[in-house]
């Protein structure tokens, strides 16, 4: 079964038209409302860009049912508790709605660094370095949340239940990560190597075996086969979303075993398309 999702440029989309966009979303069936991460507006194409889990925690409020997350939040932005505390807490206050898309960050010197580089901080430059800020994020996620943690980690919030995780990914390292640490990869459908990492991923997940699962971390294991998401990202198109003909990325999309697309509106938000899409995904 494919699943649509719908992700906003928060950066062009002031609260009030943030919130009714989220509303609209959920009315319309959309699984689950994503928001970007980022600092500065200016690499949005935005005039700012509001922080992401706490525009989240706000959505929260004025939804009920629809699935909430940052597709994706860049590890290098926060100290690992701070990312794992900010989820656990949307856990907490969707009612259990919470889907946390992590993301490796960019390489620097990109315009994707410009928001760190204009407050004096840089993220790893090696991209070894940066997957292990990656990989020690997931590790504390894993202790914080583990319901056999250590003691002195008693009083840090704990979701219940823990959060799915979702990887972005550009790459096959990131991929076979995805594969085993978290339980979903997402990747822009159009880019050139998008069939190249979703095979390398799925490959590296059939590789997991229950053996592998630490339970002793996670009740609810990510490695059960029919629990990965295989997700693609586009720009909203409405063409995307007929169930009566087809769009040929779709089929495509399918075709790698894709399950989940995500439509991105990215330069402004259109509510009246967002309503329009129910007309699509109740059908």
């Amino acid at each position: 079964m494919l699943h649509f999702d719908l992700q906003v440029n928060p950066g062009n989309a002031p609260w009030p038209m943030l919130a009714d966009a989220a509303r609209a979303a959920e009315a319309a069936g959309f699984e689950t409302f994503w928001t970007a991460d980022h600092l500065a507006g200016e690499v949005m194409a935005a005039p700012e860009m509001p922080e992401s889990f706490t525009a989240l925690g706000a959505i929260a409020a004025v939804t009920s049912t629809i699935r909430l997350g940052p597709l994706v939040a860049n590890v290098a932005n926060r100290l690992p508790v701070i990312t794992a505390n900010s989820a656990a807490t949307l856990q907490q206050v969707s009612g259990g709605r919470c889907v946390l898309g992590l993301g490796a960050g960019s390489a620097p010197n990109t315009k994707w660094s410009a928001e760190r580089r204009a407050v004096g901080v840089e993220q790893p430059a090696a991209m070894e370095d940066r997957h292990r800020v990656l990989l020690d994020t997931l590790d504390l996620i894993d202790e914080l949340w583990s319901p056999t943690r250590r003691d002195d980690l008693r009083t840090f919030i704990i979701p219940s239940p823990r959060p799915p995780i979702i990887l972005g990914v550009n790459s096959s390292t990131l991929a076979r990560i995805a594969a085993q640490r978290t339980n979903g990869v997402n990747v822009r459908g159009s880019a050139e190597y998008a069939h190249d990492v979703i095979a390398t991923a799925m490959e590296a997940r059939s590789k997991v075996t229950a053996r592998e699962v630490d339970h002793a971390h996670d009740p609810n294991p990510v490695h059960a086969e029919d629990s990965f998401m295989v997700s693609v990202w586009e720009h909203f198109d409405e063409a995307l979303l007929s169930r009566t003909v087809l769009d040929e990325r779709i089929v495509r999309w399918q075709s790698w075993g894709v399950n989940r697309v995500i439509l991105l509106m990215f330069r402004g938000v259109d509510v009246a398309a967002i309503e329009r899409a129910g007309r699509y995904l109740h059908g």
